[in-house]
């Protein structure tokens, strides 16, 4: 009799338990009321019910959500979540007073957490109080980096100013500044992304040269070449990347690929090409410990320039241009040269190295040139021109090495 007597209030419990699980299942919230009022107990339930009402127009829309959410949050006084969506339904009634308190309470019950932190600095920038904002949004950041791009957009669209961005809401960390510029550049907004290259020096964050790279790009593709050049010098120093004696006397860049090639700024740029593969030569070279190599497949008539270096010079000035090419087996009539060209203004100059097809010991190839009144940048390409031959698929390999653009 006292097993019946124990065992029937728990079956009754576990039965309201399980139906008022089985109503919130529902995608009827009238249903959800319905297990709400049977598991009064369950701030889940009431806080399902807020969340389906703050935007109806129906049942007097944000304040019959405001009645769930503030009963779900005196059901559980200590959840940040639920005193956070009460702050929501606050802020949507037009309520700003009450919206601060339920996120305040929210960050008392749960100080560490970056959602909290987030959405409570998002509220302030909302609401107009940018430095409470900032202090909100970096405290989130110092708990969880991944909301860096959110953040940025955020605080941008707020207030598009670079340096309360930089001096308030973003910690001084490599990733957020990292994340900073890739927004800055993804929008071409080269002047704040300066600001951000110029604070990461002046904190000590340079330390690879791949970090300069999409700057000095975005600034060479938007023809601001003195700042790209600056930037670029900056980078090389701060990186402490070695320097190759010749460039004292040549324009040309690791013009003897003694170093790896960083792939863009004012460096070589190998854009890959059907069956084209490249590499740093240890075994063969001109001069030094190594050469550039790169293999032809035999799969492809390319019109191929994909192996180049910009060069910035000076309008209306005499230059000479040296490289060194070795071939083996380069087949087609058309082979390998170098093509010496203004990317920005094509007609101011263009000059063409002779044809080498075939297999060649390493030979000295050579050109003189004037760049135009408007010219401040060439373009060293390896070139290879497309042939109308029936036989037509370049295939062999060329070695590229002691390349050289000095003021006559």
């Amino acid at each position: 009799m006292a097993i019946v007597l124990v065992a029937a209030p728990l079956a009754l419990f576990a039965s309201r338990v399980w139906l008022a699980a089985h109503w919130a299942s529902s995608p009827d919230p009238a249903i959800w009321r319905k297990a709400a009022i049977l598991e009064p107990g369950d701030a889940e339930y009431w806080d399902r019910l807020g969340l389906s009402q703050e935007w109806s127009i129906d049942n007097g829309g944000t304040r019959q959500a405001t009645r769930y959410l503030e009963r779900a949050v005196r059901t559980d006084p200590r959840s940040a979540a639920l005193w956070m969506d009460l702050a929501d339904v606050y802020e949507t009634s037009g309520d700003p007073a009450k919206a601060q308190r339920a996120f305040k309470q929210a960050e008392t019950d749960d100080p560490m957490s970056a959602e909290v932190a987030w959405r409570y600095g998002s509220f302030f920038l909302y609401e107009g109080d940018l430095p409470q904002g900032y202090a909100e949004i970096k405290r989130s950041l110092l708990v969880d980096s991944s909301l860096a791009p959110s953040a940025i957009a955020e605080c941008w669209q707020a207030n598009p100013n670079i340096g309360a961005l930089l001096g308030q809401a973003l910690p001084a960390e490599l990733p957020d500044y990292l994340t900073a510029m890739d927004f800055f550049l993804s929008r071409n907004l080269l002047d704040p992304a300066l600001a951000v290259w110029n604070r990461e020096l002046a904190l000590g964050m340079v330390a690879r040269m791949p970090q300069a790279i999409p700057l000095v790009n975005a600034l060479i593709s938007q023809n601001r070449l003195a700042e790209a050049q600056r930037t670029w010098h900056q980078a090389l120093r701060a990186s402490r990347w070695p320097r190759d004696p010749r460039e004292e006397t040549s324009l040309i860049f690791n013009g003897g690929f003694e170093r790896k090639i960083v792939g863009g700024g004012f460096d070589w740029r190998e854009i890959p090409a059907d069956g084209v593969t490249y590499a740093r030569d240890s075994g063969v070279s001109h001069s030094g410990s190594h050469s550039l190599r790169i293999d032809f497949g035999g799969q492809a008539n390319l019109d191929f320039a994909n192996v180049f270096q910009l060069v910035p010079v000076e309008p209306g000035t005499r230059y000479h241009f040296s490289a060194w090419l070795r071939t083996k087996g380069i087949s087609t009539d058309q082979g390998i040269r170098f093509q010496i060209f203004d990317p920005q203004h094509p007609p101011e100059v263009q000059v063409l190295t002779p044809n080498m097809v075939g297999s060649n010991p390493w030979t000295l190839v050579q050109a003189d040139l004037t760049t135009g009144k408007d010219t401040h940048l060439l373009e060293i390409a390896l070139r290879r021109i497309f042939t109308w031959k029936f036989d037509n698929k370049i295939r062999g390999t060329a070695w590229v090495d002691d390349v050289a653009l000095s003021p006559k």
